[in-house]
């Protein structure tokens, strides 16, 4: 059996020493600490009191064989552990760590000689002449113990005798050891995501996203890092746009580069609709790069791999760096992104948690075959957007790119980009998926669910609002304005009323059973049967065949109570499927 890891105990100061020569890359350093002060403490109270605190892994993949053999080009990534060693990093060698706003903070950890205890830095520590402040002053290569210890023995209310001895165990927290698990070089990008989710403890599952973006910020001379640090302050201020100055104050450097000036406009991006995640960013560079969707692929990419040759080299690395820098130019480009959410705004999406995404494979994959048509081929706008606006709806509501989504993602981008029209293939494609079957049978049983998170129920919402439809009951009121200010959603048949009747919880929340009202007409309904409150002529008082029609509400409703919900439920799914079916067609 080959064995495919190799495991040594290495002490802290070597794990340091490593970090410092460039042996190892640890890119948590210039990116935001997660862990909190007291987590810290507790990892040096560990190794004072000789406490295992776990391991690390690390991997170098692959072995290139570079022209240039600078340990930049290839440093050992660091697949678990990270924020362990940024911590001691923190803690022993003084060195500051990014908050989540990015701006750099000490992490100052207090220790009590005469009890040996730690704690964070606070104020009551700061006035108590007990405590050593910082211990990171201790561990620095000038200490002088003797020096220190004849100094402040008086002060630190112990013996000169018991306070050297304390000191010496504090700074044998250097000679501690860690147990370092280093894969082998051999291993395929899977095999190393599987092996660190088999042997992780906290639950944390390691990502292909995770290896391509530490592999990344490992990789200094071609420049990995910049790019990291694109997608990685893009998806920050793309979440928070007062983020920009602590950045442009933290990171001066590449602030200044024109790989910054290609994201920074999106802090004044009003509310955008979309908005992907650092894993969504990769999978868009590598579709628009080399057109393909695993990002398992990414890493090997990244260290030259080339897949027609089937090697390694420095050339295939500068070239595979080149592409995916003028793919990152593509999909952070002002322009593009701007279109693309006016397109999806077009289509009737809007940016509330009820009208959200559905589902970011969906929108990726969107996002991809925009960029691809727009710069691959001379189809007029209109059109391009029209075959974008269905791909949208059909890949929602069939689920296309839920579940294995890089595969599909692959055999797509592969598919339309290999033919000669790219048209013809999409329209295969959705004449395929979107007959009558499915708009007749198909999606009339998906809207057999409760969830309001589901894709059917989004797009019968964006259906609404394209349409200008008008509230159900209402006069000038729009189901638009209710659904983003108001948020009222409605049982048409009342909870109370089927609940008092024997209807279980799953069949009252059904999304054929549910409509937008205004707040006024949803309390003058209450909790009668429909065939009771349509008799009010306050509340059917604009009640029209239209409103009806828009909101996808059989005529019958007027002669219905709880003996005709099921026959209500099968009737509006029809309805509501018909609707989505001719919103689809008027893309």
């Amino acid at each position: 059996m080959v064995k495919n890891y190799h495991v040594d105990n290495v002490t802290i100061e070597e794990i340091l020493g490593w970090i410092k020569e460039g042996r190892v890359g640890l890119p948590e350093m210039q990116r935001p600490f997660v862990w909190s002060t007291s987590k810290v403490r507790d990892l040096i109270d560990s190794l004072y009191n000789g406490y295992p605190i776990g391991y690390i892994v690390t991997w170098q993949n692959p072995t290139v064989g570079l022209k240039n053999d600078s340990s930049s080009n290839n440093k050992e990534i660091i697949i678990d552990g990270q924020q362990r060693l940024t911590a001691l990093k923190a803690a022993l060698s003084g060195e500051k760590v990014v908050s989540q706003q990015y701006i750099t903070k000490r992490v100052k950890i207090s220790f009590k000689p005469s009890t040996e205890e730690f704690n964070t830095l606070n104020s009551a520590i700061e006035k108590d002449p007990l405590w050593i402040n910082d211990i990171s002053e201790i561990f620095k290569s000038d200490f002088n113990s003797y020096s220190y210890v004849t100094e402040n023995a008086e002060k630190l209310g112990m013996a000169p005798e018991k306070l050297g001895v304390t000191l010496q165990n504090l700074l044998a927290i250097r000679q501690s050891e860690i147990g370092n698990i280093e894969l082998s070089s051999n291993l395929s990008i899977g095999s190393v995501t599987d092996i660190f989710n088999r042997i992780n403890s906290k639950g944390v599952s390691l990502s292909s996203a995770d290896l391509a973006m530490s592999r990344l910020s490992a990789d200094t001379v071609h420049g990995g890092n910049n790019l990291r640090k694109q997608i990685e302050y893009f998806v920050q201020l793309l979440n928070d746009p007062n983020l920009l100055q602590n950045i442009e104050k933290f990171d001066a450097d590449f602030a200044s580069t024109q790989e910054f000036s290609q994201i920074k406009w999106i802090a004044n991006e009003n509310d955008p609709i979309y908005k992907p995640r650092y894993a969504d960013i990769l999978h868009l560079i590598l579709a628009v790069s080399f057109k393909r969707g695993k990002l398992a692929d990414m890493v090997s990419l990244i260290s030259g791999r080339d897949f027609e040759a089937r090697n390694f080299s420095e050339e295939g690395m500068n070239a595979n760096y080149e592409k995916m820098k003028y793919g990152a130019s593509l999909v952070f480009n002002k322009s593009n992104f701007q279109r693309y959410l006016m397109i999806l705004r077009d289509m009737g999406m809007r940016n509330s948690g009820k009208l959200g995404l559905m589902g970011h494979g969906v929108f990726n994959f969107g996002y991809m075959l925009f960029l691809y048509l727009s710069q691959n081929t001379s189809f007029p706008k209109s059109q391009i957007d029209s075959y974008l606006k269905r791909w949208i709806i059909m890949s929602a509501l069939t689920g296309r790119y839920s579940g294995s989504s890089e595969t599909i993602t692959e055999s797509d981008l592969k598919l339309i980009t290999r033919e000669n029209d790219s048209l013809v293939v999409l329209d295969e494609i959705l004449k395929r998926e979107m007959n009558d079957s499915f708009w007749n049978g198909t999606l009339p049983n998906q809207l057999r669910v409760q969830s309001t998170q589901a894709s059917s129920w989004r797009v019968f919402q964006m259906a609404q609002i394209y349409e200008k439809d008008t509230a159900w009951l209402a006069k000038d009121t729009s189901a638009e304005t209710v659904m983003v200010e108001e948020g009222n959603i409605h049982h048409i048949f009342p909870q109370a009323y089927l609940r008092k009747n024997g209807y279980s919880k799953g069949d009252i929340n059904q999304i054929a059973n549910y409509v937008w009202v205004t707040q006024p007409k949803n309390l003058e309904i209450s909790d009668m049967a429909p065939k009771d409150y349509l008799t009010d002529k306050s509340i059917t008082e604009f009640m029209t065949t239209s409103n009806n029609h828009e909101n996808a509400i059989p005529e019958e409703i007027v002669n219905y109570d709880f003996h005709d919900y099921n026959e209500f439920l099968n009737q509006r799914r029809q309805l509501m499927a018909k609707k989505m079916h001719e919103f689809y067609e008027s893309m």
